[in-house]
């Protein structure tokens, strides 16, 4: 892509990935209680000095659309200096970082993955890599079309916000431009490969130290990992995967708040409800009725 030759530094790049911090939503701890969050660049980073600092997502895939140039960017290394308006895919793990001019124009979509199992399903994920590519025409009215209906309670809300999230994916993938195509690093290889063995059996109560051995670690690496990636300890990882399970069955499936249960391991529906609503908020059953078609 054109002008992403001139290496750039950003304070902090080169700390220990151990301390670089990892966020829901960028400075905070507790995620937005939608299915997706869009916002302009200028409504949180003009009160950051327009920096935003080197963290990562644990649970989130980003999209940002940058209009105009003059932005510098850090992508997991690889530092770029944008000249052109661009779109960017940011996936979970990535250390991210930017520096924009004042008055930068844009937007950014925060997605959680199991609400589009089209993209982040059990297959190779297409945007398991960061990519950036010129923005499309248009790109940046889509954003805005999120937004209003973020706003919203429109019949077919949520699978309209499904639908046009899938159209800027779709951007970023059918558009030229650059990406990380280097082969993952060992930490984040080990990080998914985690990720993969909860997910294929999400009932499983599995001391740490048998996933440890499974992937090819020792118990404290791992746990050295999973803080370096996620902000949190395995147990603690295994856990929000499992109500990461818990959220799809609940929005996708027919089954009732037991079966759910059961489905996951916890013998005592009860307590699957209320270990959901410390981990969400909300009830399995008001968090259903939130993801609704109609919601």
């Amino acid at each position: 892509m054109d002008g992403a030759a001139e290496l750039l530094y950003f304070p902090g790049m080169s700390q220990a990935s151990d301390s670089i911090p990892a966020y829901d939503l960028y400075g905070e701890t507790r995620l937005f209680p939608d299915i997706m969050h869009c916002e302009r660049i200028v409504d949180r980073a003009s009160g950051l000095g327009w920096t935003i600092a080197p963290h990562r997502h644990g649970i989130l895939h980003q999209f940002f659309h940058l209009d105009g140039a003059g932005a510098e960017v850090s992508l997991d290394g690889h530092r770029i200096r944008i000249e052109r308006p661009s779109l960017i895919s940011v996936p979970r793990f990535a250390v991210h970082a930017f520096r924009f001019p004042g008055g930068q124009e844009g937007h950014v979509l925060s997605v959680l993955p199991d609400t589009l199992p089209e993209l982040f399903g059990d297959a190779p994920e297409p945007l398991s890599q960061w990519r950036m590519v010129h923005a499309p025409a248009g790109i940046g009215a889509l954003f805005d079309a999120i937004r209003g209906e973020l706003a919203g309670a429109l019949p077919l809300r949520n699978a309209v916000l499904r639908a046009r999230a899938v159209e800027i994916a779709a951007a970023v993938l059918r558009s030229e431009g650059e990406g990380g195509g280097d082969a993952p690093p060992p930490a984040l290889r080990h990080m998914r490969r985690f990720e993969a063995l909860i997910r294929a059996d999400p009932a499983a109560r599995r001391p740490v130290g048998d996933y440890a051995r499974e992937i090819g670690v020792s118990a404290e690496h791992l746990g050295r990992i999973t803080r370096a990636m996620a902000g949190q300890s395995p147990a603690q990882f295994i856990d929000a995967r499992r109500m990461q399970e818990a959220r799809r069955h609940l929005a996708y499936t027919r089954l009732s708040v037991a079966s759910v249960a059961h489905a996951l391991g916890y013998d005592d529906p009860a307590y699957f409800s209320r270990a959901f609503r410390r981990a969400e908020g909300v009830s399995p059953s008001a968090y259903r009725a939130s993801r609704s078609e109609t919601a």
